[in-house]
């Protein structure tokens, strides 16, 4: 029987205890809720501060990245019709060395397209994302070279690598992340 009594005695003990702190019925001086340790209270500050610098960079960033979407059109249709419509290229050809001038508000993909549309190209920008030109920047090249450039530049903010082709017979320019089979086989990829 005392065995049972020390038990009864001990439960009502704790159960009275569990009442105390979830009641707040504890001494001010034990409440765990005000901390006057000053390192826990820095690095408590210092991760608050973190964490709104890496909200608000996020924040800025975004205004300078467009979600685009799929492209609907199926890029091998788009290269194939095109195909039927001009006349080839040759396969070596990389375009006008000049000054390629990526100014302030306007986005890589529209920079590119009047580039390529000079040179009588047309470029297929089958990414889902477009970039706003932050500051303005200078490529002194051709514009094989300046889209394997802006290709490699933006290449790390994908899941996939990006890929940039120029397709001869096409007298297209293609940068894309899944190159199809008919990009691969009628297409260069370019390197540096």
């Amino acid at each position: 029987m005392g065995f049972w009594v020390k038990h009864l005695a001990l439960s009502a003990i704790l159960i009275a205890a569990a009442y105390y702190v979830l009641n707040g019925a504890l001494p001010e001086n034990m409440d765990m809720t005000k901390t006057s340790n000053a390192a826990a209270k820095g690095l408590s500050q210092f991760y608050e501060s973190f964490r709104n610098r890496v909200s608000e960079r996020d924040t800025e960033r975004d205004q300078f990245v467009i979600k685009l979407g799929k492209p609907t059109f199926p890029l091998d249709d788009a290269l194939a019709q095109r195909g039927l419509v001009v006349k080839p290229s040759s396969p070596g050809w990389t375009g006008e060395s000049t000054p390629r001038r990526f100014e302030s508000g306007g986005t890589l993909k529209e920079v590119l397209a009047n580039y390529a549309r000079e040179e009588g190209i047309e470029l297929f920008w089958y990414l889902e994302k477009d970039y706003v030109v932050k500051h303005n920047f200078r490529v002194d090249s051709n514009f094989v070279s300046a889209l394997y450039q802006v290709g490699r530049a933006i290449n790390d903010d994908f899941e996939y690598e990006v890929y940039t082709f120029f397709c001869p017979n096409h007298r297209a320019a293609v940068i894309t992340q899944k190159p199809s089979h008919f990009v691969r086989t009628n297409c260069r990829r370019l390197n540096k």
